[in-house]
């Protein structure tokens, strides 16, 4: 890299340094105002296909605990800032819990997506069980990974998270039988 050129990824750090709790309404409100001028004002394209997000508002609050002033954010954003609770049967609805690295991170996409091209991003394909073939993008010194699906012509954001301890090898698994790059 050259003197003096930016290093975006190197640069990348949780947007508050303070803890963040799911009922600091004035923060998930900064931190959803990234996430609509990321991906609504400011859209962005890769591979020369837009990044789409559904625009469906969060209606389950209540089941999932979380504030009211939940059901005003777009289902994706709260998907992206939550985590469906381990150990629930298929039987059960599926409960999400506030994960506050997920969203001291929604900043992150963006920048990863765009620099997808850097070597520090391991990017591949991998074809679900579903048959649906999804785009990982893994920044593996940040621990933090982002999953797109194409639905011609674009890519829809599906999630991303920190990749942690307990499923890092789950990833490393899908890596080593990635369908693409």
């Amino acid at each position: 890299m050259s003197i003096g050129v930016l290093d975006i990824l190197g640069s990348l750090t949780p947007r508050f340094t303070e803890p963040i709790q799911s009922t600091d309404k004035e923060i998930i409100d900064s931190i959803y105002a990234c996430y609509l001028r990321d991906f609504f004002d400011q859209p962005f394209q890769i591979d020369h296909k837009n990044i789409k997000v559904k625009k469906e508002f969060y209606s389950n609050h209540i089941a999932d605990g979380l504030p009211d002033f939940y059901s005003h954010y777009h289902e994706k954003f709260v998907h992206l800032l939550t985590r469906e609770i381990s150990g629930r049967t298929k039987v059960m609805s599926k409960k999400r819990m506030f994960k506050e690295n997920r969203a001291n991170r929604i900043h992150w996409i963006k920048p990863i997506l765009q620099n997808c091209s850097d070597p520090r991003i391991t990017h591949f394909h991998f074809s679900e069980d579903d048959g649906s073939v999804r785009q990982y993008f893994w920044y593996k010194a940040k621990n933090y990974i982002i999953i797109l699906e194409e639905v011609k012509p674009d890519y829809f954001l599906i999630t991303s998270f920190c990749v942690d301890i307990r499923n890092i090898s789950y990833y490393e698994a899908k890596y080593q039988g990635r369908c693409g790059p």
